[in-house]
């Protein structure tokens, strides 16, 4: 009781600090949601690394379920820990303590922010929900808030090195009762949650009268974390960028505009005008190319990336660093070359689920029950080795878009 009492003092104080901070910042404005009736899940869609924040002015108090990245700070967790206690999720695996910390905190009357995508979008769309979401809903018998974010992508995308300034705007779409969810399948829910948390930021802009610009400096910078497939040439990594500027080896040059749209800077005509749209062509193009990816040598690479970093974590308490070196994808496997001559392999079948952390971190787990990830030093796509790594092995990329 004396923690839940001190949470609530401090997020308290936390909103009134931080309001005029992040309402300059953002140029955001948002409808706040009044106390209910009965404890609920609160589900947003995630389009920046605010989002907590942002989410959090316009409720009384909650408890935010977490990546558990945020428990390996050292001291900077113990500190999270003791003001907010979020509740830790393991990104790349299902997490029962996780569920029993949600029915914990429902049934003591609290509320529960989860950011039911478990990702913020590559490309300015709301991606798909957790599988079990609806069903976790429903056990809880807690109520439930949908909260839209609009412009925040465009605002932070996912890929961008720095954010920019034009306008962000949250509030609820809808509040569903206990008794309504009960009358509701998993698969009505579902669909409900989906049309509730569903943008498209060049919908957005297209839709407005006058469209937004999102202002800053280095617009395109960090954009090949996202974008590594190339439309003209297709290969695999040759994308980078510089300020405002996008281009390829082959000649490919595009400039990102502060509308968030690609334009050509010279007489070939863009082959998209939308990140969007290069993502959804990357993720089908990527499928159809795995055929002849799966047909290479043993010992030829796919893609390569050097001044990587292998971690081994211990769930939400520690990283060890294993290596530093190179980071290859083969046909059947995951290889790190270390700078001190040590190597690593992972089968590509003995992967048992595979993520993304922020922009550049890939995390994933194995059958036998270890976690690790893949850092970089230097701009690099997560992106494509997740991709490919669900193209090779013939499963389901949560990235490939509704498009």
């Amino acid at each position: 009781m004396k923690g839940h009492i001190r949470h609530k003092i401090i997020y308290q104080s936390l909103k009134f600090l931080l309001k005029p901070f992040l309402v300059w910042k953002f140029n955001y404005s948002y409808e706040p949601v009044k106390p209910l009736k009965h404890p609920a899940i609160i589900l947003p869609n995630h389009v920046t690394n605010w989002d907590p924040l942002l989410v959090g002015l316009a409720f009384p108090q909650m408890y935010f379920v977490a990546s558990d990245h945020l428990f390996r700070l050292s001291w900077v967790s113990k500190v999270i820990q003791f003001l907010v206690a979020p509740i830790p999720r393991i990104k790349s695996a299902a997490d029962r303590q996780t569920v029993a910390s949600i029915f914990r905190q429902i049934r003591e009357g609290h509320n529960i922010c989860i950011f039911p995508e478990g990702n913020m979008t590559f490309g300015g769309e709301t991606g798909e929900l957790h599988g079990t979401t609806a069903r976790l809903i429903k056990r809880t018998g807690a109520a439930l808030v949908t909260y839209r974010m609009e412009g925040g992508y465009l605002t932070q995308p996912r890929w961008s090195r720095s954010p920019r300034r034009g306008s962000m705007t949250g509030y609820p779409v809808r509040v569903y009762q206990p008794e309504e969810i009960k009358a509701m399948s998993e698969e009505e829910l579902t669909k409900a949650i989906q049309n509730d948390l569903y943008t498209n930021a060049y919908k957005e802009q297209e839709q407005r009268e006058e469209p937004i610009a999102f202002r800053g400096k280095n617009l395109a910078e960090n954009l090949e974390t996202a974008l590594y497939l190339c439309p003209s040439c297709e290969r695999i990594g040759s994308l980078k960028s510089n300020e405002d500027i996008f281009s390829c080896s082959c000649g490919l040059n595009l400039k990102y505009t502060e509308y968030g749209y690609l334009q050509s800077i010279n007489q070939q005509k863009p082959p998209f005008h939308t990140v969007l749209a290069w993502i959804r062509w990357q993720s089908r193009r990527i499928r159809e190319l795995a055929a002849e990816y799966r047909n290479r040598m043993e010992s030829e690479a796919i893609t390569s990336d050097e001044e990587q970093t292998l971690w081994k974590i211990q769930k939400a308490r520690k990283s060890l660093l294993l290596a530093k070196g190179r980071l290859q994808l083969f046909r059947d496997k995951l290889s790190f070359q270390g700078a001190d001559g040590k190597d690593y392999s992972f089968s590509l079948s003995q992967i048992s689920d595979i993520a993304i952390h922020g922009q550049r971190t890939l995390i994933f787990t194995t059958t036998g029950g270890e976690y690790f990830e893949l850092k970089s030093q230097i701009p690099r796509s997560a992106l494509k080795y997740y991709e490919l790594c669900k193209a090779l092995t013939g499963q389901h990329n949560i990235y490939e878009g509704k498009g």
